[in-house]
């Protein structure tokens, strides 16, 4: 009886996971979030439990749904292609909270980001920041791009070339 509704849950969580993972990439710490808690709902033992986690973790690993580089990589080129501006800052603070460790997040920003994306999103963005201030001292107009720049996570070599190149 109790190995029938071990087999029970697996399947039932599995599926569940299977939807989960269908409709975008995760990363790895999302998977297992959501994993705990679907199993959550069934009343096993903890023992029982952990043996249906890495069931279906393995099984999900195998099947190529469980990679942190994969997921990385798809949202690093999903942003590229998006109109929306975005600093390597915010895209770290993104997949850091996504549970993507460090490495494989530098790894992805060096490898998959064009050496202009940074510099195109920062000159979108502190055009958009200049016409939103249009009676302000050049001075004062200066500061207040540096500073929104800097808040929205960019380079200070890419902020200084955005500003030299609005002013």
């Amino acid at each position: 009886m109790e190995e029938k509704k071990l087999n029970e849950a697996y399947e039932k969580t599995y599926f569940k996971m299977l939807n989960f993972v269908s409709y975008r990439l995760r990363s790895e710490k999302e998977v297992l979030d959501r994993l705990e808690k679907y199993l959550s709902k069934f009343s096993l033992p903890k023992d029982s439990s952990d043996s249906v986690k890495s069931k279906v973790l393995s099984k999900l690993e195998d099947d190529g749904y469980l990679n942190d580089v994969k997921f990385a990589s798809s949202y690093v080129k999903g942003l590229i292609f998006s109109n929306k501006p975005v600093s390597n800052m915010k895209i770290f603070q993104f997949l850091l909270k996504r549970g993507v460790s460090k490495e494989v997040i530098m790894n992805v920003l060096s490898s998959d980001l064009p050496s202009d994306f940074l510099l195109k999103n920062a000159l979108k963005e502190g055009e958009k920041k200049k016409n939103s201030l249009r009676d302000v001292n050049p001075y004062t107009l200066k500061r207040k791009l540096l500073d929104y720049l800097y808040k929205k996570g960019y380079p200070s070599e890419v902020i200084h070339s955005v500003i030299d190149s609005l002013l």
